[in-house]
């Protein structure tokens, strides 16, 4: 009798210990399962913090727009912790278009350089984008028939030099226009390059800019030649394509 006893109290002692280990392995893996859960459902920033619509202001004036219509503004501001400090760092410019629409130069993610820009068409409910540039917006001419658009970036160098660069817009369909010659694209579109001093429409389809007469474009060069007053230059006539449009402006290869 006494064996019995003594065998039905080791079973109830494994028995307890089994029960108890069991207990503990299912809890931990029940809360590590938890913290899972609750580390993946936070995102970097929370959607519902994102306004549907933002009203950018700049230098008196304003402009509401539809993240939802400009697709890479609002990612950007998705990848920042302070989405109301960014939206009230962007500025715009307004583009002067007859046109019911408005039109704008969106600067956003500026840094002591340059700004991301984005051109955007707007009627007050609905709105279009165009990635431009990354740089400083100078300024723009619109074509002799008002369709097209000449926007020049800016890019300064050590507080002398500066280059320049003409992206050509077509702005009914808001797409970039690309150059006809790809040798002239290179330089004065894509890569900053040369000072472009001056610059007009021909016609509707070819312009004429004015650029510094010099063999290289290298930084030495164009410091003695922006601190000269004899400045000689030089006029390049481009073509644009009257076919072909980009969606965005394109990165230099």
């Amino acid at each position: 009798m006494k064996k019995y006893t003594i065998f039905f109290l080791l079973l109830f002692i494994v028995g307890t210990g089994s029960l108890v280990w069991l207990y503990i392995t299912n809890s931990s893996a029940s809360e590590a399962a938890e913290t899972v859960a609750t580390e993946t459902e936070l995102p970097h920033t929370e959607l519902s913090t994102l306004p549907d619509i933002v009203e950018i202001k700049s230098e008196g004036k304003s402009i509401k727009l539809s993240l939802n219509d400009i697709p890479q503004y609002k990612n950007y501001l998705l990848n920042e912790a302070d989405i109301q400090s960014e939206i009230a760092r962007t500025q715009f410019t307004s583009l002067d278009v007859p046109s019911s629409e408005t039109y704008a130069i969106l600067k956003y993610g500026c840094g002591t350089k340059d700004c991301s820009t984005i051109l955007v068409k707007t009627d007050g409910s609905k709105s279009e984008s165009l990635t431009m540039p990354v740089g400083i917006f100078q300024d723009y001419k619109l074509s002799p028939d008002q369709g097209k658009m000449l926007i020049r970036y800016a890019y300064d160098e050590g507080g002398l030099v500066r280059r320049q660069i003409l992206v050509a817009v077509d702005l009914k369909p808001l797409k970039v226009i690309p150059y006809t010659s790809a040798d002239l694209e290179e330089p004065f579109m894509l890569k900053p390059t040369w000072p472009i001093i001056s610059y007009d429409w021909n016609d509707n389809n070819e312009f004429t800019i004015e650029t510094a007469a010099l063999e290289t474009s290298e930084y030495s060069a164009l410091k003695d030649w922006f601190s000269s007053e004899n400045r000689k230059t030089r006029k390049v006539t481009i073509r644009l394509d009257s076919i072909r449009r980009l969606d965005e402006y394109p990165k230099a290869t």
